[in-house]
């Protein structure tokens, strides 16, 4: 292996050991990319999610469905996402 093999390799993350649930890994994930300045490419199959349409409990939906690539770019503004859904979960008392 060489210098450049190893340099290459590197710029892939791995996700820490205290990675517990999804919503940890997805902040790992996005935190990362966003450190490199780096977008996320994700790849799915038949995929459909029911998104909020504003922050309250009778909130209407849209529904997103994915079928194939999906890159996305994270912003200088982050906030994670455990954060974002405890938002929710009070907004919605």
């Amino acid at each position: 292996m060489t210098a450049a093999d190893s340099d290459s390799q590197s710029e892939f993350a791995t996700a820490p050991s205290e990675v517990d649930d999804w919503l940890d890994l997805i902040d790992y994930l996005t935190s990362e990319a966003a450190e490199r300045n780096q977008a996320l490419e994700c790849e799915f199959e038949d995929v459909s999610v029911d998104v909020p349409m504003s922050m309250r409990q009778d909130a209407e939906t849209a529904n997103w469905r994915f079928d194939g690539g999906l890159t996305m770019s994270v912003g200088e503004v982050r906030v994670p996402l455990r954060d974002w859904m405890q938002y929710w979960e009070r907004s919605s008392d």
